[in-house]
């Protein structure tokens, strides 16, 4: 029943505002997400809660009686939430200071933007440094000799100190819009109708390119690269412009991409975390709390993952 499922904090957020503003225009400007993704999410949450929220008129929305009846007790949950953050932050002497992060290069473009959006939010007096490479090897050289505070990577398989795992990101496929594949009606495709084609694929140093080969190597052959480069982004625009396929994670696809993006069946994942030594625990729990808060696939991308 709709009543048993838990409401989201960030969707009782995005329903607060967009009360206040009267305007999904308004509401999205405020939260700073595009209007689509901001009626997704209160699609979402009329669901949940399995009444209409808003009546939507041509100049804006008005609180429909079940929607006025949930804005006091959204208005509450988000104050106890605030309250709870300031608590813990207090508690954990993260009010002022320096966040140094070393993540890779795969990461920095998907997730890490969203962790940090949601850091500053948290913790606005923490200065933020952070440290991109191509391999993992790199990024945890930067922890162990005390020039970063955190990593953003892959979950680690023999970490000695304080792992927070992340979940699971799922890996899609971008091809150019003209290309055979993208006619598909249900955007998916198994990894080994690549086989023949010319990818578009990480620099050979590039720790990601290691994780394509292996997975491409488990489905029987060896990618033929057509062009690389060591930019996620790069790897998407290339891709989409004809050069050939390319791999990337959901949440590195922005949404007004040029080309199609198709899903993998069956699905490609990869298990990240936040990792620190142990003197850094803490540090690395409180950042760990805002990724996990992020998106691993953004609202454009995750339908063709359902």
């Amino acid at each position: 029943m709709a009543d048993e499922i838990p409401l989201n904090l960030r969707q009782l957020q995005y329903f607060t505002v967009t009360a206040e503003s009267g305007s999904i225009t308004r509401a999205a400007e405020r939260l700073r997400i595009s209007q689509p993704s901001l009626s997704h999410q209160l699609r979402t949450l009329e669901g949940r809660v399995g009444a209409v929220l808003f009546d939507r008129k041509a100049r804006g929305v008005v609180l429909t009686p079940v929607g006025r009846a949930l804005l006091p007790g959204a208005r509450a949950a988000l104050q106890a939430s605030e309250d709870a953050r300031r608590s813990a932050r207090a508690a954990a002497g993260l009010e002022r200071g320096e966040l140094r992060i070393a993540t890779s290069l795969s990461l920095a473009l998907g997730v890490l933007p969203y962790a940090l959006r949601e850091w500053f939010v948290v913790h606005p007096g923490i200065e933020v440094t952070v440290h991109e490479h191509s391999h993992i090897d790199l990024v945890e050289a930067k922890l162990l000799s005390g020039e970063a505070d955190v990593v953003l990577a892959q979950h680690p398989t023999d970490w000695p100190g304080p792992v927070f795992d992340l979940g699971e990101e799922q890996m899609v496929v971008v091809v150019a819009h003209g290309d055979p594949l993208a006619a598909r009606t249900t955007k998916r495709i198994a990894i080994d109708e690549l086989r023949d084609r010319r990818w578009v694929l990480p620099a050979v140093s590039d720790g990601f390119a290691q994780f394509i080969e292996m997975t491409c190597a488990a489905a029987g052959f060896v990618p033929n690269a057509a062009v690389r480069s060591s930019g996620v982004g790069t790897l998407v625009a290339l891709a989409a412009s004809g050069l050939g396929p390319t791999l990337v994670p959901a949440n590195a696809v922005p949404e007004h991409v040029p080309g199609a993006v198709l899903a993998l069946d069956p699905p490609l994942l990869r298990r990240i975390a936040v990792y620190a030594t142990p003197v850094n625990e803490r540090l690395a729990s409180a950042f760990a709390d805002c990724a996990r808060s992020s998106h691993l696939a953004p609202d454009h991308v995750a339908p063709l993952l359902a």
